[in-house]
């Protein structure tokens, strides 16, 4: 069986969508539709370009699921580490698996899809490591999380270059332009020991801290959590006294490759590929005058 009648044939499997309920956003500025409906896929790690490799027929199985949504999403978001060492035969699989998606697809990389070359590999196969776009009255930004060596150790951050492009972005848009932001490292300080948090993601607060709505989304945890920034709400505050702003909320999106458990759960005694598929799986988030419904998709076998 080729891998596109194995996309045909499954999409119905074992799956637990977990309602996480209407988060308490309306979303005010939708220009063409009455929601928005977004499919968030992260982490497949794919080893190489084994096309029967467990990692390849899982992300496989999320575009057959996501292909099979009645009504389609408007969007498909990828969230990083489609490869797992950056090896050029991977990052081609990779992208030929989410050639099939029938919803328009915006990636961003991860640090398992920086190769030797640096972005070179990444932007010959997807184009430019991060993006500004305006879909239906939402403004998408794309965040290019690098794995970098600072003075106090390696890190995740966007670098200087990229937060003056960001800080440029956001200049140009009203305030009540609702922002949903895509990275692979999470923006939101969640755990440090395990390198989940972006370093220089306070730098760039005070430039979000204006908009009346900021939802970010991110891989690299390889788990489904919905919550709200605390670290950031004394900045929201001093920058919006007069508005009644929103303090950014943070989904966490499943991996497609394999489940990590929250920190908050404790080290594991191994953390390495082999569990899946049970916890792996994908997103769907509904954007509309109700709220945010954040719904992971998760396998169960």
């Amino acid at each position: 069986m080729d891998r596109r009648d194995f996309i045909r044939q499954m999409g119905l499997g074992l799956v637990a969508g977990w309602a996480f309920g209407r988060l308490s956003w309306p979303w005010q500025a939708l220009a063409c539709a009455p929601q928005l409906r977004l499919a968030l896929l992260a982490d497949a790690h794919l080893k190489s370009g084994a096309g029967l490799r467990p990692e390849a027929q899982a992300l496989a199985r999320a575009v057959a699921e996501i292909n099979a949504l009645t009504p389609p999403p408007d969007l498909v978001l990828f969230a990083g580490d489609l490869a797992h060492k950056g090896r050029p035969d991977a990052l081609d699989l990779g992208r030929e698996i989410l050639s099939d998606l029938s919803s328009p697809l915006w990636a961003v990389r991860g640090e398992g899809d920086h190769g030797r070359g640096g972005a070179a590999s990444w932007v010959r196969r997807f184009g430019p490591p991060q993006f500004s776009r305006m879909y239906q009255g939402v403004h998408f930004l794309g965040l290019d999380t690098a794995w970098r060596d600072t003075p106090q150790g390696p890190a995740f951050e966007m670098g200087p270059a990229q937060r003056q492009w960001l800080t440029t972005e956001l200049a140009a848009l009203d305030s009540a332009t609702p922002l949903v932001i895509v990275s692979h490292a999470p923006l939101a300080r969640l755990y440090l020991p395990w390198q989940q948090w972006t370093k220089d993601a306070p730098k760039i607060t005070p430039h979000l801290a204006r908009f009346r709505q900021v939802l970010c989304l991110h891989g690299h945890t390889h788990n489904a959590v919905a919550s709200k920034d605390d670290d950031l709400r004394e900045i929201f505050l001093t920058e919006n006294r007069k508005q009644q702003t929103e303090y950014p909320l943070h989904i966490s999106l499943p991996a497609t490759a394999w489940p990590h458990p929250q920190a908050i759960q404790g080290t594991p005694a191994i953390v390495h590929p082999g569990l899946a598929p049970h916890g792996c799986g994908w997103t769907l988030v509904t954007l509309d005058t109700s709220g945010v419904e954040f719904r992971p998709q998760l396998w169960q076998a």
